[in-house]
């Protein structure tokens, strides 16, 4: 049975008159508690305004529409259940009567709930506190999310009684791949399959629980490349983690690309630019990073835009010139030791410096000021309709479970005890290939400089969506509806029924571009010593690229076309390498294949194209993955160079255009697409441009059906046009 993205139908969520619901994080703090310990670590809460009190700052100070509301939380690790306060308020006492003793932090009492039992002949009431904010919210015409909360199901089963004000419930982080301790050795070992099924499972069994409760529409938050598995297992909304999962628009693309794959109620974006942005406080685009980053996750469809933290008092540790440092540190002998009893001689001196991060403070304000901003611009100029125009899609194949950014010292799902025993389980080859992704379809510039700029990217090529395979779906239905074309990068592991679609989405007339290891079954890591056995059909893959793999071939060094044609952007003899991997030993099955480049040597075919149906395949015959061949150091080579996978990547993206792209205009131009994002959305016919850069302006050729443009986008700007019209707001 073919296993296809036609679910169970999920909640629809009206959206709001500006099109956008868009908000921050409320916390339930309580002053002179600390959220972590250590030299390092160290972060006070420096205020004690309660969840309600949030909700009329956020009237107060134009912050949006939308709550985020995190239970227990009064900080990133605050601990609430143990805190008298922040516990009465989670139970709503004060509608009893029943006020909680505030801390007395010099006689030491009251510092936990060991110190006062007022919670005790309360039970019932768990969450009726959460109910309570949601109400109050509701009747200030916020809507709410719920992050990392709990309730009895009593009070879960009423949430959904204010209609479309509540939102639903989102587990955040809770199914992150740890390390090894979470994974038990089951059936004769682990594998990328019990490690993928087990993730399934513990997702299922959540989702469905909360379901059964009444907590409505279930999301997913974190910064893992993982979060398709989280919408397999019945996850509603994915809400990435944008700055903790570095890369903004890769983020955006695999959210929209589950949006449609899945026919989700909207995807969004959870900014925790407070911790992860890294750049200091005082530098001089710390704040317009958080604009353009906003505008990037608009202009690419997000429906839900949450700032995590920041604008109501700091919390991070993550800038070097971040305000806490200069507060006093406290070190117990590990980061999430908070005793609040340990902590109490060190408050009257951080009490002298709670003016440094709290609401008042110099920072918050200036959070509070950008989200103002955006907000503004929202509700005066709307949300385009609907989804952009994507005509390429990147697999992520079935069984990858890499991180979001390779990184060599890393391991697939954290099984480190794995990789000690086969460095195969290492991030390597197939993971290295998502950089060449990135690099093509989304570059990041040095516009941060002299930090890295690890976030925003230009997309030359135009939005590109991420489909999964996860749990082996696939369904070329799906696939011909919405795309031209579909490029294979990192790990995949094949069966006949992806075999099977992938024929059926090339002959109805899709592109498709695939390298021998992406048809191989293995679920071991092995992608270096498997055989042909190993691979869909024992490897003969005449029907569908024209090749039979007998086995693995020759070492190859490097690379080059077979004439000067220049069919891929390069012509003889320019060569790509060194590569020093190897080849597969192929028979060409159809003699009409074309060969697009060849090893140096002895001219055998490294890539062919044939024509299948009414579509295309373009097979790499490389016994390593695409990220093998990332490399380009030999004859002809230059700085800024995509590389062989590359240039195959960006002739294909030219070939496959949607409604509206850009080109450089000026012959030797490339490089400056890289600072220009744009966008097309047919519903309502705009386009949107932005600029990354900050200081320097970037032009570009506009191209659309009937016309062609020259635009010049100053720093920073942000533009509005209408197809074939005028522009319709341009901001910087």
């Amino acid at each position: 049975m073919i296993k296809t993205q036609k679910q169970i139908p999920k909640q629809k969520i009206l959206l709001p008159e500006c099109g956008l619901f868009f908000g921050s994080g409320i916390y339930n703090g309580q002053a002179g508690y600390l959220a972590r310990s250590g030299r390092m670590h160290t972060a006070w809460v420096p205020q004690s305004l309660s969840p309600i009190d949030l909700l009329d700052k956020i009237i107060e100070e134009n912050q949006g529409n939308l709550a985020q509301f995190w239970g227990l939380k009064g900080g990133w690790g605050f601990d609430g259940a143990n805190s008298p306060v922040t516990l009465a308020r989670f139970h709503a006492l004060e509608d009893l009567g029943v006020s909680a003793p505030e801390p007395d932090w010099q006689e030491r009492k009251f510092l936990t709930t060991e110190d006062w039992d007022g919670i005790e002949h309360h039970g019932e009431r768990y969450g009726a506190g959460v109910l309570k904010f949601i109400q109050e919210a509701a009747a200030r015409k916020i809507h709410t999310i719920l992050i990392y909360t709990n309730a009895r199901p009593e009070w879960a089963k009423r949430f959904q009684e204010v209609g479309g004000y509540y939102l639903g419930y989102d587990f955040g982080e809770r199914f992150s791949f740890r390390l090894d301790e979470e994974h038990v050795q089951k059936n004769g070992g682990i594998t990328l399959k019990t490690l993928s099924d087990n993730l399934l499972q513990r997702v299922r069994e959540h989702v469905g629980e909360r379901k059964a409760e009444g907590w409505g529409a279930v999301m997913a938050t974190s910064a893992n490349f993982s979060i398709d598995y989280e919408v397999v297992a019945g996850a509603d909304i994915p809400l990435m983690e944008d700055f903790a999962f570095s890369h903004i628009n890769m983020a955006s693309a695999l959210c929209r690309g589950l949006y449609r794959q899945f026919d989700l109620p909207t995807w969004g974006s959870h900014m925790a630019h407070e911790h992860y942005s890294w750049t200091p406080f005082e530098h001089e685009h710390k704040f317009e990073l958080l604009t353009a980053a906003f505008r990037q996750k608009y202009m690419a469809g997000a429906k839900i835009i949450l700032n995590e933290s920041g604008n109501w008092f700091l919390q991070t540790v993550k800038a070097v010139d971040s305000p806490l440092f200069e507060m006093p540190r406290v070190e117990l002998g590990g980061i999430t030791r908070c005793d609040p009893h340990l902590v109490a001689p060190h408050v009257e001196e951080a009490q002298k410096t709670y003016h440094k991060i709290d609401y008042h403070s110099t920072y918050p304000k200036r959070y509070r000021e950008t989200i103002s901003d955006f907000y503004d611009f929202v509700k005066t100029h709307g949300t385009p309709e609907g989804q952009p125009e994507v005509t390429v899609a990147v697999a992520k194949g079935n069984h990858d479970l890499c991180g979001h950014e390779f990184a060599p010292n890393a391991v697939v799902a954290g099984m480190y005890s794995m990789a000690e025993k086969n460095p195969c389980w290492y991030e390597g080859q197939p993971e290295r290939g998502w950089n060449i992704v990135k690099n093509v379809f989304f570059p990041r510039p040095p516009v941060l400089a002299p930090f890295h700029n690890r976030f925003l990217s230009g997309t030359p090529h135009g939005m590109v969506d991420i489909v999964s395979l996860a749990d082996d779906r696939i369904d070329a239905d799906f696939l011909s509806a919405h795309y031209k074309a579909l490029l294979f990068s990192g790990w995949n592991t094949s069966s006949a029924v992806q075999y099977r679609e992938l024929m059926k989405f090339v002959t109805a007339g899709g592109t498709l571009f695939i390298a021998i290891p992406h048809f191989s079954t293995d679920i071991s890591r092995n992608h270096s010593s498997y055989t042909a056995e190993d691979l869909v059909n024992g490897g003969d893959f005449s029907d569908l690229c024209g090749v039979k793999v007998r086995k693995k071939g020759k070492r190859f060094y490097w690379a080059t076309a077979p004439d000067r044609k220049g069919t891929l952007g390069f012509s003889f003899p320019r060569r790509f390498g060194i590569f020093t991997t190897c080849m597969g030993e192929i028979e060409i099955t159809d003699p009409q294949a074309e060969i697009l480049a060849v090893d140096d040597e002895e001219m055998e075919p490294l890539l062919l194209r044939r024509r299948l149906g009414k579509g295309t395949v373009y097979f790499l015959n490389s016994w390593s993955y695409p990220g093998a061949l990332d490399s380009d150091e030999g004859p002809g080579s230059h700085i800024g160079s995509p590389g062989l996978i590359g240039y195959i990547y960006r002739h294909i993206a030219k070939n496959n255009r949607g409604t509206v792209w850009i080109e450089p205009v000026d012959a030797n131009g490339e490089g400056e697409l890289d600072y220009i994002a744009y966008s097309y959305f047919p519903e309502s016919r705009t386009i949107c441009l932005q600029n990354i850069d900050f200081k320097k302006p970037h032009r570009c050729t506009l191209h659309e059906p009937e016309r062609s443009t020259a635009i010049e986008l100053a720093p920073a700007e942000f533009r509005f046009l209408q197809l074939g019209g005028q522009a319709k707001v341009a901001l910087s």
